[in-house]
C-alpha cells in the first residue's frame, strides 16, 4: 500500500513539471514592440520572465509568480495595474500599463557638470603686487606706493594677507589692510574663517568689522547648486516620447523619454514671471503641451535650506587698520520654511550698542515678492530705537513695478556729530514702474518721498528715464529728475554710446544740474582678458573746472603697465596736472610650476602642454596667451569656485603633434592655483621598403619587432612598403616569414622619416 502511495505522489509531481513549457513570446507594451521575451506556459496560463518585463520599463511588478530554472516568472493576467491580452495563435502578449507602473524618474532642466565641487588642490601660492609712482603739479617731488598681496593655499586651507605702503601717509607708511585664514568644505558648502572679518548683515543692522573667528554657509562653493526655488512639474509618459522644454517660446532642452512618471525640476531663471512649456511628442505623431506660468525669484531659499554667518571677535576701530577695541559679534541665519516663505534673524553689535531683527521674504504666487525686515536697537549712551523696511517687486517680460518703504525712530542709529549736522531721516518711500521692448525702447518712471526732521531733508522726487538701441552697437539713455523740497532742483542727462570692433567704444554725454549743462566724451578700448592693449581718452566738464584724462594699459606675459594722466583747468584758467605710472604683476607657484605673471587677485591656473611652444590658449572662448618654450602658460584671472573652459587653439598645434583633447574643464577652489594638463604626443612616422633575401619586395607580410617590454608588428603592402607611427628612434630586430633583419630609425625632425631599403636575410643572427 505504501509503495502505491509513493508511486501516485511521484506521478503527480512529474505531471506538474511536465506541464510547464518554455516558450518565446512576442511582447508588446503600450503598443510598442519589445521583441522576443522569455516565458513559460502551463495549464494556468502564460508567465513572463521578470527581467523581460523590467527590460520593457515596467518597474512596479506585483502579481502571481513562480520559480522555474532559477528564474522568476509573473503570470501575465495577474499583474496588478496592468491589463493583458494574449494572442495564443501568434504567441503574442499585449500589456497596457499606466505611467506609474514604469516608476518615477527625475529630469534636471538646468545643465550640471560632472564635478560638483572642486577637489582639494596641492600647494599653490602667489605674491601679487602693485608698484606705483605719482606726481602732482602743485607738489614737489614724487610719491610712491607699494601694495603686496600674499596668498597661500593647501588642500582646503587658504591664507591671505594684504598690505599697503605709501609715502603719502607720513605717520603710518606701512599698513596691514587685512589678514584671513579660511578652511573650506565645498562638499558641505561650509567655511570657517579666522582673522579680519566683515560679517554679512542686512540693511538695518550695525555692520562691524572685527578680528575674530566665523563660520558661514557659502552656496557658491558648488557653482551648479541652486539654493533658490526652481520650476518643477510632473507629467505621465506611457509610450517612448520626446520632451521639448520651452522658456518664453525659446526651446532650451530636448530629452528622449521612456514610459514613466517624470518630475521635471531645477529650471532656473534670474527673476520674474516667465512662461514655461513642456511639449511631449510620441512616436505616433501626437503631441501634448503643458503650459505653466512660473514666477522666479532669487531672494528666497528652497524649502529646508539654511544660510548662516556667525562671527565673534574684537571690534576693529573705525578708520583704522591695526587697532581693535572691545567685544563684537554678528549672527545671521535664515531658513527656507517653504518654497514661498523664507524666515531669518540677525543679532550684531557690541556690549554697548547692538541690534537684533527678524526678516521674512514671501512669494505672492505669480504676483511678485514681498520682503520685510523689523529691527530693534539697544544703546547704553542713548535711548533705544527701532526700524522697519518693506519691499515689493513684480517683474514681467514686458513690464515691472516695485515699491519700498523704510522707517526708523530718532534713536535707532547711534548718534554722532555728522548725522546731527545732516539731520535725521524719519522715513522714505519709493514706487516705480518700467516697461518696453528692444524695438521701441524702455521707459522707467519713479516717485519717491523722504520725510526728515527739518525742511532741508524733506522732499518729493520725480524721475523719468528712457533708453533705446536704435542701431546695432549703439545705445541712447536719458533721464530727467525733479527734487521738490524747500526749493525745486531739476537735473537730467542724455548719453550716447557706440561700440565698434575689437573692444573700441565712443561715448558722448550731456548732464544738466544746478542750472548748468556739463558735457563729457570718451574714446576707449577695453583691455582684453589676456595679453594686449587698452586705453581711454576723455573730457569731462565739472561745475568749477574741466578735466582731461588719459589712460593707457599694456598687459604682457609677466605683468602689466599702466599710465594715467589728468589735467584739470578751473574756470579761472589755473591748470593742475596729475600723473600716475604703475607696474603690476605676480610671482606664482602651482604644482611644480613657478613663474612671473600678470597680477592675481583671486584664483589662477597653469596650463601645460608637454613642451609644445607657441600654442594659443583660450579661456572661455577668448585667447589669453601662448605657451612658452616649456609648453606652459599661467592664466591669472580666474574667479574662485567657477567653471572655466580651457581650450587649445587648434591652428597653432604643430602638424607633427597629436593631443589627447582640445578642451578641458577646470573647477577652481578658494583663491587657489590649479594645473590643467594636456598630453601631447609627437608623431614619429617611419616609412620604407623591406626586401626578401632574393631582392624582391616582401609583399603583404607581417613583420614582428622585439621592442621590449612589448612586441610590435606591422604589415607590408603589396609593393613591400610599410608605414608606422609606433616606433621611436632606435635599433630594432625584426622577423618576417622565414627571414629576419635589423631596422635602424634615426632621430630626425622630419614628420616622416624615409628609410633606405632593408633586406631580410636567412640564417645566422641579424
Amino acid at each position: 500500500m505504501q509503495t502505491l502511495i509513493r508511486f501516485l505522489l511521484m506521478a503527480c509531481c512529474v505531471s506538474k513539471v511536465l506541464a510547464v513549457e518554455p516558450v518565446l513570446i512576442d511582447l508588446i507594451v503600450n503598443g510598442v514592440q519589445q521583441g522576443d521575451a522569455d516565458a513559460i506556459h502551463d495549464n494556468s496560463g502564460y508567465w513572463i520572465e521578470e527581467q523581460s518585463l523590467k527590460g520593457s520599463g515596467l518597474n512596479t511588478l506585483n502579481g502571481e509568480q513562480q520559480q522555474f530554472e532559477s528564474k522568476t516568472y509573473y503570470r501575465a493576467d495577474t499583474l496588478v495595474g496592468i491589463q493583458s491580452k494574449i494572442d495564443e495563435g501568434q504567441l503574442r502578449i499585449y500589456l497596457d500599463a499606466a505611467a506609474s507602473e514604469f516608476g518615477e524618474k527625475t529630469i534636471a532642466l538646468s545643465g550640471s557638470h560632472a564635478e560638483l565641487w572642486p577637489k582639494p588642490a596641492p600647494f599653490s601660492g602667489y605674491l601679487s603686487y602693485n608698484l606705483a609712482a605719482m606726481h602732482q603739479s602743485d607738489q614737489a617731488g614724487f610719491e610712491y606706493q607699494f601694495s603686496p598681496l600674499i596668498n597661500l593655499n593647501l588642500q582646503n586651507w587658504n591664507f591671505r594677507s594684504e598690505f599697503d605702503y605709501s609715502t603719502q601717509e607720513r605717520d603710518h607708511a606701512w599698513l596691514r589692510l587685512n589678514t584671513t585664514l579660511d578652511y573650506d568644505r565645498p562638499d558641505l558648502m561650509l567655511r570657517a574663517t579666522a582673522g579680519d572679518l566683515m560679517p554679512r548683515s542686512s540693511g538695518l543692522s550695525f555692520s562691524q568689522a572685527m578680528l575674530g573667528v566665523g563660520v558661514s554657509r557659502v552656496f557658491d562653493m558648488q557653482p551648479d547648486f541652486n539654493s533658490t526655488p526652481s520650476f518643477q512639474t510632473q507629467t505621465a509618459i506611457t509610450q517612448p516620447s520626446t520632451a521639448e522644454i520651452y522658456l518664453n517660446g525659446q526651446r532650451i532642452k530636448t530629452i528622449d523619454l521612456q514610459p514613466g512618471m517624470y518630475q521635471f525640476n531645477d529650471l532656473r531663471y534670474y527673476a520674474g514671471l516667465q512662461n514655461v512649456e513642456v511639449v511631449i511628442k510620441d512616436g505616433f505623431g501626437s503631441a501634448q503641451t503643458v503650459a505653466i506660468p512660473y514666477y522666479f525669484d532669487d531672494t528666497l531659499l528652497k524649502a529646508g535650506l539654511s544660510e548662516f554667518n556667525y562671527n565673534l571677535g574684537v571690534a576693529r576701530v573705525n578708520g583704522s587698520f591695526d587697532r581693535y577695541d572691545g567685544l563684537a559679534y554678528s549672527l545671521f541665519h535664515r531658513v527656507g520654511v517653504t518654497d514661498w516663505f523664507t524666515l531669518g534673524g540677525q543679532i550684531n553689535g557690541n556690549p554697548a550698542d547692538s541690534s537684533y531683527g527678524v526678516l521674512a521674504n514671501f512669494k505672492l504666487g505669480n504676483w511678485g515678492t514681498l520682503a520685510s525686515l523689523f529691527s530693534w536697537a539697544q544703546h547704553d549712551s542713548q535711548p533705544d530705537g527701532n526700524a522697519q523696511q518693506l519691499q515689493y517687486s513684480y517683474i514681467n517680460r514686458d513690464w515691472s513695478i516695485y515699491a519700498n518703504a523704510q522707517r526708523q525712530s530718532p534713536n535707532y542709529w547711534l548718534g554722532n556729530d555728522y548725522l546731527s549736522e545732516l539731520g535725521l531721516i524719519q522715513w522714505t518711500a519709493n514706487v516705480g514702474a518700467s516697461w518696453g521692448n528692444s524695438r521701441g525702447g524702455n521707459w522707467n518712471v519713479q516717485y519717491g518721498r523722504q520725510k526728515g526732521d527739518r525742511a532741508s531733508n524733506t522732499f518729493d522726487r520725480y524721475q523719468v528715464g528712457y533708453s533705446i538701441s536704435p542701431f546695432k552697437n549703439t545705445s541712447i539713455s536719458s533721464q530727467i529728475q525733479l527734487i521738490d523740497g524747500e526749493t525745486q532742483q531739476w537735473s537730467g542727462f542724455v548719453n550716447v554710446s557706440w561700440y565698434f570692433g575689437q573692444g573700441h567704444s565712443l561715448y558722448g554725454g550731456a548732464q544738466y544740474r544746478n542750472q548748468q549743462t556739463l558735457l563729457s566724451t570718451t574714446l576707449s578700448k577695453s583691455t582684453p582678458n589676456g595679453e594686449g592693449w587698452g586705453y581711454s581718452l576723455s573730457m569731462q566738464e565739472q561745475e568749477q573746472s574741466t578735466d582731461y584724462i588719459g589712460w593707457l594699459e599694456r598687459k604682457m606675459r609677466h605683468g602689466q603697465a599702466n599710465v594715467s594722466v589728468t589735467s584739470s583747468q578751473n574756470n579761472g584758467g589755473i591748470a593742475r596736472q596729475n600723473w600716475r605710472a604703475s607696474w603690476q604683476g605676480a610671482l606664482a607657484y602651482a604644482d611644480g610650476h613657478f613663474d612671473l605673471t600678470r597680477p592675481i587677485t583671486d584664483s589662477f591656473a597653469v596650463v601645460e602642454l608637454d613642451q609644445v611652444a607657441d600654442v594659443g590658449i583660450m579661456q572661455n572662448g577668448g585667447e589669453v596667451g601662448k605657451t612658452n618654450d616649456q609648453g606652459v602658460i599661467f592664466i591669472p584671472e580666474i574667479s574662485s569656485y567657477s567653471y572655466q573652459q580651457i581650450t587649445l587653439k587648434q591652428d597653432d598645434l604643430p602638424i607633427e603633434y597629436s593631443v589627447d583633447r582640445l578642451q578641458k574643464d577646470l573647477l577652481s577652489g578658494n583663491h587657489d592655483g590649479r594645473v590643467v594638463s594636456f598630453k601631447a604626443h609627437k608623431v614619429i612616422a617611419t616609412s620604407g621598403l623591406i626586401l626578401s633575401p632574393d631582392g624582391r619586395p616582401l609583399a603583404n607580410t607581417l613583420i614582428r619587432f622585439n621592442a621590449a617590454p612589448k612586441t610590435l608588428s606591422l604589415q607590408t603592402a603589396m609593393d613591400g612598403r610599410f608605414y608606422t607611427e609606433a616606433l621611436e628612434p632606435g635599433t630594432y630586430q625584426f622577423e618576417a616569414a622565414g627571414c629576419h633583419g635589423v631596422m635602424i630609425i634615426p632621430d630626425s625632425s622630419a614628420v616622416v622619416t624615409e628609410l633606405a631599403p632593408i633586406t631580410c636575410t636567412t640564417g645566422g643572427q641579424p
